[in-house]
């Protein structure tokens, strides 16, 4: 799936809620990544966005 730089603006514009997530991570993906790709498959699914932390 292609996302548009104005969508992925549009996602951090409206912020956290209960189906888009914001992750940080260093070198690897951490846990509660999994954790939040488990609690959407059990809902209606999300979008996680996950950025590295300097």
């Amino acid at each position: 799936m292609d996302v548009s730089i104005q969508q992925i603006q549009e996602l951090i514009r409206q912020g956290e809620g209960i189906s888009v997530e914001f992750k940080t991570c260093r070198n690897k993906i951490n846990r509660d990544v999994y954790e939040t790709v488990c609690a959407f498959l059990n809902r209606h699914g999300g979008t996680i966005v996950i950025g590295k932390q300097e």
